[in-house]
């Protein structure tokens, strides 16, 4: 007897009743699965018990949104073709990463209410999120008001309801500085583990094509804006003189090369802009000084490279010179961006305050479109004009705030913390918001795309955190 009870440890008869239990709604559960979905049933239960776990373990769960948002691509990825079901709709237009994501929210939720601390919001982000939320409901309301179904509503808007809940959340995780440096050096490690898989799918001759002659690495904005942050710390880090890892170090040329073969010409402007500013911002006081004729001098060296008449035909070279004005006519996807700004902005003066509302979709009264593409009068490729159209003049001050909020908060990071990294990180921030301004108006990224969203959400949610620590004197700059 007593050997049994060292076998099977000293369980109270509560203990006993509930294994008996949650092992006789296991089996019930597992045969339901089994006889509703079949042999992918039985991967219920374990699928249940990962659920659980989050449930009870927020960082853990926080860890597994972002590890399966990023490492999960879409169909059109090389590797893992797989992974890319955890988007197929689960329920109505939700997926099943939605339901990570709402775990997540719920184990945050459920830690606070057990351990009786607060919902933290960070304070640059506090009226940003308040116009968000005001305008999501008046997204809902206009939106049901002309004739969309209220349910389809609600669940349409899970992208803006990420924006809005993931930096609240993971800012009041209750993490000390060695935990949120553990996080931090894990989100610059799994973007140096993208940048290789991305250079190994292009090595296999996987994945999308890009001109009609070569592969690209990852099309999605999600992975390349992981990727463009982690450039951006490598880089703060060297100005500052911060000494990063040796293995940060080594991973900058894969970053810098798994950017430049995603092809996305946005992110290219943008990774220029933003090394600019950190250059600038990470010197001493006489570079800052340097801002206004070197930003002269980039205007020029742009202007003067759209006047030369390239010959090459590599597929770099190709995209380099798409981006002069006067082959915007002459390619037909860019035309058709051009046609639907003008009938974006011939709908938002006719509902300048109230906008169409969600899952209305705008009419081409403007200017007809020389192409359509399924949901394309759902979508803008103008982040500020979506958030006008969709939830009217609060989504326009949503927008503006949240992107000038995030930048105060990242600001806040580089300025007052003493650690290295977290300067580095906060710097990189700040200038990469500067160049999501630029992408967000050649693409809907910020509250739209939903990968994207919560990746930007996280990130905002770890500068809340670090807006938490308490405040040190920041190290002298040179030349201070």
């Amino acid at each position: 007897m007593v050997a049994r009870r060292r076998l099977l440890g000293d369980w109270s008869g509560g203990d006993a009743r509930f294994a008996a239990t949650a092992s006789v709604v296991t089996v019930l559960l597992t045969l339901a699965a089994f006889q509703k979905f079949g042999a992918k049933g039985l991967f219920f239960p374990v699928l249940a018990a990962l659920a659980i776990v989050m449930l009870m373990r927020p960082v853990v769960a926080i860890y597994t949104t972002v590890l399966l948002t990023l490492l999960a691509e879409g169909g059109d990825f090389g590797l893992f073709r797989f992974a890319s079901h955890i988007y197929n709709h689960a329920y109505k237009n939700l997926t099943a990463m939605d339901f990570v994501v709402i775990i997540a929210l719920v184990s945050v939720a459920i830690d606070l209410v057990r351990n009786r601390r607060p919902v933290r919001v960070p304070r640059p982000l506090v009226l940003p999120l308040t116009f968000l939320a005001l305008g999501m409901l008046a997204g809902v309301v206009v939106g049901h008001q002309n004739g969309a179904g209220i349910r389809t509503v609600v669940l349409s808007e899970n992208a803006l309801a990420f924006l809005l809940l993931l930096p609240i959340a993971v800012t009041s995780l209750d993490l000390d500085r060695r935990s949120i440096d553990r996080l931090l050096r894990a989100m610059l490690l799994l973007a140096g583990f993208k940048a290789v898989l991305g250079i190994i799918e292009i090595a296999a001759g996987l994945g999308e094509t890009v001109e009609g002659q070569t592969r690209l690495t990852y099309y999605e904005p999600a992975p390349n804006w992981l990727i463009s942050v982690a450039i951006l710390t490598v880089f703060a880090g060297v100005v500052m003189r911060i000494k990063p890892p040796r293995w940060m170090l080594l991973s900058f040329p894969l970053l810098f090369a798994c950017l430049l073969l995603s092809y996305r010409r946005s992110f290219w402007i943008g990774i220029v802009l933003a090394l600019l500013l950190v250059l600038l911002l990470g010197l001493a006081p006489i570079g800052r000084r340097l801002l206004l004729p070197a930003s002269l001098a980039v205007a020029l060296a742009i202007w003067l490279l759209s006047s030369v008449h390239f010959q090459a035909q590599s597929p770099v070279t190709r995209r380099f010179t798409s981006l002069d004005p006067t082959s915007l006519q002459a390619n037909l996807e860019d035309r058709y961006r051009l046609d639907e700004r003008a009938n974006v902005l011939g709908e938002i003066k006719q509902y300048p305050i109230e906008g169409l509302g969600m899952t209305i979709p705008w009419a081409a009264t403007t200017r007809p479109l020389p192409v359509e593409h399924a949901d394309g009068r759902q979508y803008v490729h103008f982040a500020l004009l979506w958030f006008w159209l969709k939830l009217g003049i609060l989504g326009l001050l949503a927008y503006v705030s949240i992107i000038i909020g995030s930048m105060v908060l990242a600001f806040e990071v580089w300025r007052r913390n003493r650690e290295g990294l977290f300067r580095a990180f906060g710097l990189a921030s700040l200038c990469g918001i500067v160049a999501l301004v630029v992408c967000d108006t050649t693409a809907s990224f910020t509250g739209v795309d939903e990968r994207f969203t919560i990746v930007f959400g996280v990130q905002l949610g770890v500068l809340g955190l670090l807006a938490r620590l308490p405040a040190s004197e920041p190290e002298p700059l040179p030349g201070e």
